[in-house]
């Protein structure tokens, strides 16, 4: 099922306690993901794993939410 997700990602080498706003990318992206069994949609740890996968190496998504 695809997701459509808001997110800021943290350049690489950047501590999640050490940036500045301006140091940060806003994004939206669509991720696939399975059904969750339980209805509730995927797991924020699941949905963070597939956006790492699309971001260069050592940038990590933060703040992921949902859109829609």
């Amino acid at each position: 099922m695809e997701y459509r997700v808001g997110y800021w990602v943290l350049p690489a080498g950047v501590g999640p306690d050490d940036y500045e706003t301006a140091d940060l990318e806003r994004r939206e992206d669509t991720v696939e993901l399975p059904q969750p069994d339980d209805g509730y949609g995927p797991h924020i740890r699941d949905v963070e794993d597939a956006l790492a996968d699309m971001l260069p190496t050592g940038a990590r998504p933060i703040s992921v939410r949902f859109i829609d």
